[in-house]
């Protein structure tokens, strides 16, 4: 048998509609302008004269105890039919619960003055009742402007007219999302919500957030209304039923300020919230700690979009955290300037790549440290404790990090050193938190790239928000058909992404920092440090950490003032095409045109204004050893590692200390060579 009910509206079904809603309307403002604003004043007037008859049946019959009885026994049955009768068909949740109230009253008040009377003792009590209950009806029932002779400008559509411009236009025959339908309309605070039914087997979430700029037009959205599709909260529905809320009151329209680090750390599930969702039902949650794990994630969004400052909200939560002990470090491929609350406070901060790829690896030193101990001591699961605290890394501006052209020398070994991480450092406590503003796998370093695909998927399994973005392809990280192109124009405005069981995959708006809260925060968190073992195992640069922060910042300081005069240029570039001396012509030099000084962007070491002389360092054993190796044609740090046997920290270390002496240099393809290696000891 055909089941009418799920068949969408026809189209004289809505013209029917649309006829009999201007004809209510025409009686409201032209017939009885006032009739529902008086309903209630009826309504009371009714009861009251109700309940005088009733006294009066009671005092002239001799059965006045059965009367009583009667009178309250139908009082309670008639109130208790109306109010099911109302919560079936009743919409709007405040209207359904003060018209079950009502009744309530009623059923208490009619067998009362039956005994007693209707005096004014007990009139007084019912109209104030009454006129409290009825104020939401007559803040729905304003009294119509009959004095305004212009047209009005065409109304914006009820709440109830939404699953006919859905059934018009968007689940009509030949509609994008043809044989779907709204049903059960319920009013909440921020708008109106409804169930949606799918074509079984032939659509699915996706399909419908895939078309949400046509859901917009199709049911005519103002600009600053919201869309929020996800699954049905009850889990008895199957997977062809959605929910969808139209949120045109939105409580987050302005921004929401931080409610401070201890409300939005939860030591009972290890989340950090984020911020509210769009229609003011639910907080979105950071899930940090969970499963005896330290969880990481990612986060895209364009410029302004607001990432930094969600990062910098989830860090302090957790550097803040008594209960669940986290060390915060940072790294910024644009060294430092996306958070500078996070490279003051931070306990490690790098702000060049040489300085970040120090830093992933001592994170990955750390991750085998604890792999270990955990077979030495029989551990299975983290708790974090301040002996052994979480250890959470925050690179921000992570495209850059790992793209070939802009960090040629370490791109390859952070990407290995990230996704290492991401797929094992949780269960021993290390985590990464990655933020760029690229919303495709150029992020990690590119589809081609051996490690991009790891990174994506093991941050994922954490967390995932997606905030605005120019970049409408969202969907080759996230894995979700929602494009963040359309995403209105408000910092913190984001999507969550895969969130854990029962909780909501919606769009919320994150939480606002203000500038005294960031300026003052920060400075009344106890930043943790590493525990000695880990200290011990990352080794000697994170013991200078902040010395060699400081010489980065140093090092730009000096790289500003040189470009200012003019004294250096990135390299390749000059004032105008200079022929090299020795070569087909004249140099440069003879025309009087002077070439700028040539400068690595990688290598600050090799950028100086003025140089100053370095210390002169002994070779020893180890540098000997390098030497050899790369006299015998070893060019990479790999290369040299298999020919000497050293680790690849080692040889880093040796590598450097060779160009501190003037021994070695870096080309700009990334290979070490050796200079005037006829004048170098054997």
């Amino acid at each position: 048998m055909t089941d009418t009910k799920t068949a969408p509206a026809s189209r004289a079904d809505i013209l029917r509609a649309r006829a009999e809603q201007a004809r209510a309307a025409g009686r409201a403002v032209h017939g009885h302008p006032l009739r529902d604003q008086a309903a209630p004043h009826a309504a009371l007037g009714v009861l009251v004269l109700a309940g005088t008859a009733l006294h009066a049946a009671a005092s002239a019959s001799p059965d006045r105890a059965e009367i009583l009885a009667g009178t309250a026994a139908t009082c309670v049955v008639i109130s208790i039919v109306a109010a099911t009768f109302t919560r079936r068909r009743v919409a709007d949740k405040k209207m359904r619960r003060r018209a079950i109230a009502a009744f309530a009253v009623i059923a208490g008040w009619l067998p009362l003055v039956t005994a007693t009377g209707v005096t004014t003792d007990t009139v007084l009590p019912l109209v104030l009742v009454g006129f409290a209950l009825a104020a939401h009806w007559w803040r729905l029932k304003r009294i119509p402007n009959t004095a305004v002779a212009a047209p009005a400008a065409p109304a914006a559509p009820r709440p109830d007219q939404y699953a006919s411009l859905w059934a018009e236009h968007l689940g009509g025959p030949g509609c994008v999302l043809a044989g779907t339908r709204l049903a059960n309309m319920r009013t909440i605070d921020a708008g109106t919500r409804y169930d949606l039914h799918l074509v079984p087997g032939k659509m699915s979430m996706g399909t419908v957030q895939a078309q949400m700029d046509n859901l917009r037009t199709g049911l005519r959205l103002k600009k600053n209304d919201q869309l929020v599709i996800e699954e049905h909260p009850n889990p008895d529905r199957d997977a062809s039923c959605l929910q969808i809320t139209i949120v045109t009151r939105s409580p987050v329209r302005d921004s929401v300020e931080h409610p401070g680090l201890d409300m939005t750390f939860d030591p009972a599930t290890g989340c950090v919230s984020l911020g509210p969702f769009i229609d003011g039902e639910g907080v979105a949650q950071w899930k940090a700690y969970t499963g005896a794990r330290l969880m990481g994630g990612f986060l895209g969004g364009g410029t302004n979009a607001g990432k930094s400052r969600m990062i910098e909200g989830v860090a302090m939560a957790l550097a803040n955290a008594e209960t669940h002990p986290t060390v915060v470090w940072f790294g910024d491929g644009q060294g430092g300037a996306s958070s500078p609350l996070l490279k003051n406070h931070a306990d490690h901060f790098a702000g060049t790549f040489e300085h970040i790829h120090a830093q992933l690896m001592g994170m990955l030193l750390i991750v085998e440290l604890r792999q270990d101990e955990n077979v030495v001591d029989d551990m299975h699961e983290f708790q974090p404790t301040p002996d052994r605290p979480g250890l959470l890394g925050v690179l921000d501006e992570c495209q850059k990090i790992f793209s070939k052209l802009a960090n040629p020398l370490y791109w390859e070994q952070c990407q290995y050193a990230a996704g290492t991480i991401a797929a094992e450092g949780g269960k021993v406590g290390v985590a990464l938190i990655l933020a760029s503003q690229q919303t495709t796998l150029d992020a990690f370093g590119g589809a081609q790239t051996p490690n991009a695909e790891r990174i994506r998927s093991n941050l994922l399994v954490g967390n995932g928000i997606c905030l605005r973005s120019k970049d409408p392809n969202a969907k080759q990280v996230f894995g979700i058909d929602i494009n963040p192109k359309t995403f209105p124009k408000m910092p913190g405005y984001a999507w969550v992404v895969d969130p854990e069981e029962g909780a909501r995959s919606a769009p919320f708006r994150g939480y606002f920092l203000t500038d005294a809260q960031r300026d003052t925060w920060p400075h009344q968190i106890n930043w943790r440090s590493l525990d000695v073992g880990a200290a011990n195992a990352y080794g000697d640069e994170y013991l200078r950490r902040h010395e060699l922060a400081a010489q980065a910042i140093e090092e730009r300081r000096r790289r500003v003032e040189a470009r200012r005069r003019g004294q250096a240029n990135p390299q390749g570039t000059q004032l105008r095409k200079v022929v090299p001396a020795g070569g087909d012509g004249p140099s440069a030099a003879d025309f009087g045109i002077l070439t700028f000084p040539v400068w690595d962007p990688t290598d600050p070491a090799k950028f100086a204004v003025a140089p100053s002389a370095k210390p002169v360092k002994e070779l020893h054993d180890g540098h000997r050893k390098v030497l050899d190796a790369m006299r015998a044609g070893c060019q990479s740090p790999k290369a040299i590692q298999d020919a000497t046997g050293y680790g690849e920290r080692q040889v880093y270390n040796l590598l450097r200390e060779l160009i501190d002496m003037v021994r070695v240099r870096k080309d700009g393809r990334g290979a070490y060579l050796l200079i005037n290696d006829g004048q170098v000891a054997a």
